[in-house]
């Protein structure tokens, strides 16, 4: 499946990820529903996104956090991961590989994401495109809370009945 293409697919597009960790070098940024960083735990990313950190790479992140993948975001920090909260952009994927390629997708209306649902994402290997998507990334990052921040406030709350 070469970039520059459609790719349809959860499990597709988790394939595209792992082969954007794979050939990145610097620095990883992404913009995800929980859904995605909560299927990237059963898919081999975050073993992925160690190595790449191990190996001196930077990866910064954006999700919505909350009580149910608490222990994934926190997983995500013990590894070196440089996350943040965002409530607000349930809709937006995008993942963007040393601001070079990248995969994104923006799905209008959905609220629960599921493995075989009918996704659509693009793959670019277009440096614009990436720097693109890296605008409204830093755009969002400079908005968003320090997911340590929101753990915190989460552990602070008391449990729903």
């Amino acid at each position: 499946m070469p970039a520059g293409t459609a790719v349809n697919g959860v499990d597709d597009i988790m394939a595209v990820v792992l082969n954007i960790y794979d050939s990145a070098k610097n620095e990883i940024s992404f913009l995800a529903p929980p859904f995605f960083v909560s299927i990237a735990g059963t898919l081999d990313v975050l073993q992925h996104a160690k190595r790449f950190i191990e190996n001196g790479g930077v990866v910064r992140g954006i999700t919505t956090i909350s009580r149910d993948n608490v222990e994934e975001a926190q997983m995500r920090l013990d590894i070196g991961e440089d996350l943040r909260h965002c409530s607000t952009l349930s809709e937006i994927f995008m993942f963007v590989g040393d601001r070079k390629q990248s995969i994104s997708s923006i799905n209008i209306g959905v609220r629960e994401y599921t493995r075989d649902m009918p996704i659509t994402a693009f793959w670019s290997e277009s440096p614009v495109y990436a720097e693109y998507l890296l605008g409204s990334f830093e755009n969002a990052w400079s908005q968003a809370v320090p997911a340590e921040k929101q753990i915190r406030e989460l552990e602070q709350e008391s449990p729903k009945s």
